[in-house]
């Protein structure tokens, strides 16, 4: 029962192959599924096109692997074997990339494996768990949820700054600069939501990544001086009782498991547990 590695050409063809089983747990899987989703809506192709990668087991797909350069190696649940071959695969083409996310296992398997091959140190960027909701829990709170909009870009683009200030690794952090085009695609591509009171924004979460069943509610964030007052968790109620409205049967959040405030406002909405993943970092070891 040999293994063998199968780069796929474009998402269509990856999803085709692959689809079935990263829809076994779509929740799980809605990372990659909603990167695939997000090359095929893209009006330009990738400067450098994106990675497809799947192992076959006598023809089978058993596990997969995504990467748009020059962003993390995305992969779904694999075994030990399938995940050698994979990282081995990958430093014969000499890829490159930053880090690793998938579930917890795999990802902490597979970032050792590729440690040793690659001479890189590993570290952990980022314990995560995986959350659902299909059905929410309203909060009462003051204001109300509206489409962030073209005026609100400065702000957006400043509090995208902050909240990866606070939440995501070094080497994942953004200056204002880099945060503005983001924000006001975001914006015009009506993913980007702020809650209002008194007309004024307190709090923003961002909507993406849409699967069959699925969409993804990220970059959740409120100013330290506004905190602690139900803003985050209005936000996010309603966000995501927009998108089930408007036909998802659930919406999926990735958390930072060291934040427990963030995991109990979340759970207080309705959110579930699904599974914990892990994001691993690569350094060259002389850094």
């Amino acid at each position: 029962m040999a293994l063998t590695v199968v780069h796929d050409p474009s998402p269509t063809e990856f999803l085709e192959h692959a689809g079935p089983l990263l829809y076994r747990d779509e929740p799980t899987n809605s990372l990659m599924l909603g990167l695939c989703g997000n090359i095929l809506r893209a009006k330009e192709s990738p400067k450098v096109p994106p990675v497809f990668i799947r192992v076959l087991k006598d023809g089978c797909t058993v596990t997969a692997a995504v990467q748009t350069p020059p962003m993390n190696l995305v992969i779904t649940f694999a075994k030990t074997d399938e995940l050698e071959l994979l990282a081995k695969h990958l430093r014969e083409v000499h890829a490159e990339f930053p880090g690793v996310v998938g579930p917890a296992v795999e990802s902490e398997a597979f970032s050792t494996i590729w440690s040793k091959l690659s001479g890189k140190t590993k570290m952990l960027g980022m314990g995560q768990r995986i959350y659902k909701i299909e059905k929410v829990i309203i909060p009462k709170t003051i204001g109300r949820l509206r489409l962030a909009q073209i005026e609100d870009g400065d702000l957006i683009a400043q509090w995208l700054v902050e909240f990866g200030d606070e939440s995501l690794p070094p080497p994942e952090r953004k200056s204002f600069e880099e945060r503005r085009p983001h924000a006001i695609r975001a914006i015009e591509n009506q993913l980007a939501y702020v809650w209002l009171v008194d007309e004024m924004p307190v709090s923003m979460a961002h909507v993406g990544r849409p699967t069959q069943n699925g969409i993804s509610v990220s970059a959740v964030y409120t100013p330290k001086n506004l905190r602690k007052r139900g803003f985050a968790s209005a936000v996010v109620a309603h966000l995501s009782q927009k998108m089930l409205d408007s036909g998802k049967k659930f919406c999926v959040l990735y958390t930072d498991l060291s934040n427990p405030t963030s995991n109990k406002i979340y759970q207080n909405v309705g959110y579930q547990e699904v599974a914990d993943s892990k994001h691993f970092l690569f350094e060259d070891r002389n850094v």
